[in-house]
């Protein structure tokens, strides 16, 4: 894909943005590394990543569906570890890379289905999750990540600056990523691309 020219100084407000989010990150870690059981999804959780992530939108099930559903989610992250275990994604061979963003993509199906999808908790929150329990195979899937890293052009872009059809760029997504953990690691990657400035949208 073609680079788009753009102005590679930081942009201190995303800077300041990813630093304090840091916090939140580090709190919803230590919460996941006490769980008596590390794989099970709770509505704590979707709490942790809604409060990781910010925006407007909130949780609009209840918490008898949240669960329910989740079971869902659960499942497939069973699989990712027993698949994966402690792998790291650059140690991944190109078969067991599409393998790891076919079970991303089912965990993003899920959220379009009527009996699995949770109000509120669209494809960049499940990626968010992905990369919590799974923080060397999985990157956080964000219009901010896709800029800085050349992975999307203006026309892109909305006019409410929000990726469209954001999903489709997993995959790139993780490939880069793969490429450029073998000197740096995932959460390293995220800051620096993060921190750019940002396309605007460009109309027809």
């Amino acid at each position: 894909m073609k680079k788009h020219p753009i102005d590679k100084s930081i942009d201190k407000r995303a800077e300041s943005r990813w630093n304090k989010s840091n916090k939140s990150y580090i709190n919803y870690k230590d919460y996941i590394s006490k769980k008596g059981n590390p794989l099970e999804l709770t509505f704590i959780d979707l709490l942790y990543v809604k409060n990781f992530k910010g925006g407007a939108s909130t949780l609009n099930d209840t918490e008898e569906d949240i669960k329910r559903k989740l079971k869902f989610y659960q499942n497939i992250f069973e699989r990712i570890n027993a698949e994966f275990k402690e792998n790291s994604l650059t140690n991944l061979d190109n078969n067991r890379v599409e393998k790891l963003i076919t079970l991303a993509e089912e965990c993003f199906a899920l959220s379009k289905k009527k009996d699995t999808k949770i109000d509120g908790f669209a494809v960049s929150f499940i990626s968010t999750l992905l990369h919590f329990y799974f923080p060397n195979l999985y990157p956080i899937l964000d219009r901010r990540v896709l800029n800085g890293l050349d992975l999307i052009k203006s026309e892109h872009i909305n006019k409410q600056g929000q990726v469209k059809n954001i999903q489709d760029f997993y995959p790139c997504l993780i490939q880069t990523f793969k490429g450029k953990m073998k000197t740096k690691d995932m959460r390293d990657i995220d800051r620096e691309a993060f921190i750019l400035p940002m396309l605007s949208y460009k109309g027809n």
